[in-house]
């Protein structure tokens, strides 16, 4: 019993780390969303491996003429590559960014906080619901969680006097930025308030590998008269993008907050709340015993960025929660720190932290289960596209065919990718761009301006009639002989 108890003890977090990859790597192609992002992202790859097209920028992000530099392009190129230009890998290796993310987490909980810490934060991230889903995502946000956990251990390693890793400092912050500008822009002035109110030392080198990150977007931005500086000028100034307006927005920004963050630990809203007020009455219960050093660092690097955005009216006022994707990990580190404490506080509170962390865990790993062992989802999905590719070159026997794809976002960069791909090292045939008597007609359904798939389907219906039509989830594919 005593050498079992010693195993669980040592290789723990290894199962639990385990566990957590093959949450997010289960069925991938039936969970994978790949659409216009995604499409977008593959096709820059595509021409990377195949026609040595370098990239100084990379994804756009919500601001209009404003680019994330390229690190996301270069960080999956390796894996299309070795997946033969499959998502299916780039997707199952940005899970196991997420899961050495957790692994690096657990490193910081438990060098500056305690081993409890450590694996009451490994198990919120492992085995939370949203954000099990969120690292399935095939997007550049999604490997933010390794990188900002870097950023802050390196923050926490320099602040506790150990310089060598102001390379790691500057070096991650960069590329975190590259990842997410939304999440990763308030990196910067959580670094500086930590450093000042902590102390000041030399940080030519940390900045300097921080500008390095940004060398490729200053080449892009002299080559292309200036684009992204005067993006930024008008973003901030033109379009007065911070505002101190003290209004009911704050208050409607305040639930939204609380909304994004509860949701990571508890989808239900009444659980989530009661949750909230347990949380601050074990932290108020202890005291100035929790407000180390670490502690009220992790807080600034969460605080700063809410506090700011509650004055952010730019981009229509929109925020997501994937801006906060830097955040989670420091949030369940703070909130385990607060348990961790009150497990050793006495009985009451013990009782207390254990009940919190039981109805953490079934609660998240039940809807996990519901989830991932479904039928699938009943969204436009990778399966149900390829499938929808598969057939319309099995049907077409080799013959010339035009394809014509309606999506919502209006742009296939999506199906542009798969035929391309699947044509290219499957079936050795493209579409055509000149027009041909067979022809193949994809549609998806548009909720939200169904208008334009009634209109776009007029259209086809005056080009060609349909002998064949199948039916892939939620695709329709129709072969038309063209008139």
């Amino acid at each position: 019993m005593t050498i079992f108890s010693g195993l669980i003890r040592r290789y723990g977090i290894f199962f639990i780390l385990g566990a957590a990859l093959a949450l997010r790597v289960y069925r991938t192609p039936d969970f994978l969303g790949f659409w216009y992002d995604q499409g977008r992202d593959a096709l820059v790859v595509w021409n990377l491996w195949h026609k040595g097209k370098l990239f100084l920028i990379g994804p756009t992000t919500g601001i209009e003429g404003i680019f994330l530099g390229p690190f996301y392009y270069y960080l999956i190129a390796p894996a299309y590559l070795l997946g033969g230009g499959n998502p299916v890998f780039p997707a199952v290796w940005l899970a196991v960014l997420n899961i050495a993310g957790i692994g690096v987490t657990y490193y910081l909980a438990n060098t500056f906080f305690s081993r409890t810490t450590a694996i009451i934060s490994v198990l919120f991230l492992a085995f939370s619901y949203r954000l099990a889903l969120s690292h399935r995502w095939l997007s550049n946000p999604t490997p933010l969680p390794l990188f900002a956990a870097l950023t802050v251990l390196a923050l926490l390693k320099v602040i506790h006097n150990q310089p060598r890793w102001w390379w790691v400092l500057g070096l991650c912050a960069g590329l975190s930025l590259q990842l997410e500008a939304a999440s990763a822009i308030f990196f910067l002035p959580a670094i500086l308030l930590i450093l000042i109110w902590k102390h000041i030392r030399p940080t030519l080198f940390g900045l300097a590998l921080f500008g390095l990150t940004l060398a490729p977007q200053v080449i892009f931005d002299l080559r292309h008269q200036h684009l992204l500086v005067q993006s930024f000028q008008r973003f901030l100034v033109a379009e007065q993008s911070f505002q101190p307006r003290i209004t009911r927005f704050i208050y409607e920004r305040l639930l939204f907050y609380f909304h994004a963050f509860s949701d990571r630990f508890f989808t239900n809203t009444i659980i989530a709340v009661i949750a909230a007020g347990v949380v601050l009455l074990l932290a108020l219960t202890a005291g100035r015993r929790l407000f180390r050093v670490p502690f009220i660092s992790l807080l600034i690097w969460c605080l700063v960025p809410l506090v700011i955005l509650l004055f952010y009216h730019g981009n229509h006022g929109y925020i997501w929660d994937y801006y906060f994707t830097g955040i989670y990990p420091v949030m369940a580190v703070i909130i385990a720190c607060i348990l961790a404490r009150a497990w050793t506080a006495g009985n009451a509170p013990r009782i207390i932290a254990g009940l919190f962390m039981a109805v953490f865990l079934m609660h998240n790993l039940s809807r996990l289960g519901i989830y991932l062992t479904g039928r699938g989802p009943d969204w436009v999905n990778y399966s149900s596209e390829l499938a929808a590719v598969d057939w319309v070159y099995s049907d077409s026997g080799g013959n010339d065919f035009n394809i014509d794809v309606y999506v919502p976002p209006v742009v296939p960069y999506a199906y542009d990718y798969l035929f391309l791909w699947q044509g290219t090292v499957k079936y050795s045939s493209l579409p055509l761009s000149s027009l041909t008597s067979r022809l193949y007609t994809l549609y998806e359904p548009d909720d939200q301006h169904p208008q334009f798939l009634s209109a776009w389907l007029r259209r086809q219906a005056a080009i060609g009639s349909v002998l064949d039509t199948r039916v892939f989830n939620t695709i329709t594919v129709q072969r038309r002989n063209r008139m």
